[in-house]
């Protein structure tokens, strides 16, 4: 029974410990989020936007588009069938090789 209580002690120190961290991490996710959410929509280049510049600059299968740092991330394939990151601008809608 006391070793229950050994384990339990640091376990709760821990969790006590880690309380204050998790308060503060919410507010800051949710304003990222928000200023996200932002960009998204003051972008001059929305999600179909992007894949039709992706397909215009002559690549094949869209596999995924999704936000990252201020510009559209999309998955596809090149005219040999091999899988490539592309960065499509949100303002400008250029297509970029992305850097992994």
């Amino acid at each position: 029974m006391t070793r229950t209580r050994i384990l339990a002690a640091p376990l709760a120190l821990a969790l006590a410990a880690g309380l204050p961290m998790a308060a503060f991490a919410s507010p800051d996710r949710d304003q990222r989020r928000s200023e996200e959410q932002r960009a998204i929509t003051a972008a001059a280049v929305d999600a179909a936007g992007a894949i039709a510049a992706v397909r215009a600059a002559g690549y094949g299968i869209i596999r995924e588009v999704d936000w990252a740092r201020g510009a559209w991330a999309v998955k596809a394939t090149d005219s040999a069938g091999q899988r490539v990151a592309l960065r499509v601008d949100a303002q400008s809608g250029a297509v970029t090789p992305r850097q992994r």
